[in-house]
This record gives C-alpha cells, structure tokens and sequence, in this order.
C-alpha cells in the first residue's frame, strides 16, 4: 500500500476555532446510549443490503483470512456486508438496540454481534480477543467508520490505547471519521455527541505513542455523501509495528 500524504489546511491555517471543533466538550455514554437506542428503533439508519462507500474499499483491500473487528457498527450494514462477502465480522455498539435489532437481520450471515461500550477498555479488548481465538493466523482487521469522531478526547484515547495494547504486530486498521474540517459545515443528523478530529494530531499518536504506522491518508469531501450532506472525512489505514 503506497502512502498518500494529504494537508490539513483546517489545522495549518487554524481557520477554524478550536472551541468550534466538538458540539459538547464530554460525551454522557448513558445519553447517548439513549439516543442511538431510540434512532435504531425507529428505523432511521440506511437500509440492509447498503454498505458504505468505505466499507466497499476495505472489502476490496483486506485479507479474507483475517476476521474483522468493527467498533461501533450502528445498524450493522458494513458487518453484514463484509459477512456476507465471506468474512468473519465481530462487531460492537454501544446501542443494545441496534445488537438486537442486528442479531435478527445479520445472524445467519455469520456477523457476531455484541454490546461494547469502547468507554471501557476490557471490553474494547474483550471483542478482539474473542475474534483472535477464531483465526489460525493470528493477525485481525480492525474497522471503524464514522465511530471515532463520536468519542470525547478522553473515550477516543482509552479507546485507541486499549485496542493498541491488545493488537499485534501484522495487524490492520481502518478507519474513517469527520475531520475538523468537517465543522463549519451543516450536518443531517442532530442531538447527538459529534466532535471534529485533527487528523494530523490522531496520526501522530498513532505512530509515536500507539505502535501504528499509517501506510494510508486521505482527506476530502465525496467520500460519504448521504442525501445533502457531503462531509469532510479522513480515511486511514495502519498496520501495527
């Protein structure tokens, strides 16, 4: 995988404020399990059969001998999909809702679905663990799109430290989230915790503190439009060292 490097003129400039970067300063996990409880349950997540435009890129890119670990999977489309193309998901959310509602449409499709709030990092570990037990091989793909920028400063860091401690070398990330760039725009959904991630900050923790090294970066807009909304997003890939 070639590396791209992609600037960051949000960060460089410092057009945008830094207090204009999260909608809340902390994330209430009991809240916002309350709220993604009732999204999920009435329906407003996209269709079964769906995947992300992401999801599509990683389909294409992983290896299939290494099952796949999705924090944060939502209504469990990319799961799904990825299950169905012959993968071995293992996936988590926060929303007892949405595991349920998933284990009913996914389950015969070979998606693993449990509750995992990243808030504690045994359980970040816990999902990983159980899908390393699954694979011969010993290396998983760890997956997240549009999860990370729903975590406070503090949840982002216990969360990428305890999936650090708990993957090996030979192991992949992908992930993809709302950039600050992302934060003068207007946005579909409301109500909910959204914060606005330095990518250039984020990539540098990742090498210099977690054991990561970033072999992708891409930054920009048409990457996961949804109706009007077209948002700027970072996509990364890393492979632990």
């Amino acid at each position: 995988m070639t590396t791209s490097t992609t600037t960051h003129p949000a960060e460089t400039a410092n057009d945008v404020a830094s207090e204009s970067l999260k909608e809340n300063d902390h994330k209430d996990v009991t809240t916002e399990s309350s709220y993604w409880n009732d999204f999920y349950a009435k329906q407003l997540n996209t269709p079964m059969g769906i995947p992300s435009q992401f999801c599509v890129m990683v389909a294409t890119e992983a290896d299939k001998n290494q099952p796949i670990v999705e924090y944060g999977c939502g209504n469990g489309r990319d799961s799904i999909y990825l299950a169905r193309h012959g993968f071995k998901v293992y996936s988590g959310d926060l929303s007892e809702e949405a595991i349920t509602a998933n284990k009913q449409q996914g389950g015969d499709n070979g998606a693993n679905f449990n509750v995992c709030d990243v808030s504690k990092g045994d359980q970040v570990k816990s999902l990983l663990n159980k899908a390393r037990g699954a694979t011969a091989k010993g290396n998983l793909s760890l997956y997240n799109r549009f999860f990370l920028h729903s975590l406070d400063d503090e949840q982002e860091r216990l969360f990428l430290t305890a999936m650090s401690e708990a993957a090996i070398e030979g192991d992949t990330l992908y992930m993809e989230f709302r950039c600050s760039l992302d934060a003068k725009l207007d946005h579909l959904f409301k109500g909910h915790f959204r914060r606005y991630v330095e990518t250039a900050n984020l990539v540098a923790m990742l090498e210099t503190e977690l054991g990561w090294k970033v072999t992708y970066e891409r930054t920009g807009q048409g990457m996961a439009k949804y109706k009007n909304e077209d948002p700027f997003v970072s996509r990364l890939i890393c492979t632990r060292k």
